[in-house]
């Protein structure tokens, strides 16, 4: 449970995520109902199971439609896509 150390929203966030069951509503509400520092908690599991389940798996709709500035962050996150492909290529080139 999250106290406002990151160590512990760090675990807390680790346990919602291994125990969500595949399941980005579940694992978020497993990580704001126990308690303490929940928005860090929250927070970190949120960055965990998007990374993992990818934002056109997030489910249910209700959380991707609510996000504020949607097309803003869907705009950077192309771009750095974008310019992470970039950097990749030149670091894998010969010579």
């Amino acid at each position: 449970r999250g106290k406002g150390y990151i160590v512990d929203a760090l675990e807390a966030a680790l346990w919602a995520f291994w125990s969500d069951e595949d399941s980005f509503d579940k694992g978020s509400l497993k990580a704001v109902n126990l308690g303490g520092d929940t928005d860090t908690t929250a927070a970190i599991y949120g960055q965990l199971a998007g990374a993992y389940y990818g934002y056109k798996n997030l489910q249910p709709k209700k959380w991707v439609d609510s996000i504020y500035a949607k097309d803003f962050i869907l705009c950077v996150s192309s771009w750095i896509t974008y310019e992470g492909k970039k950097w990749f290529e030149k670091q894998v080139k010969p010579g």
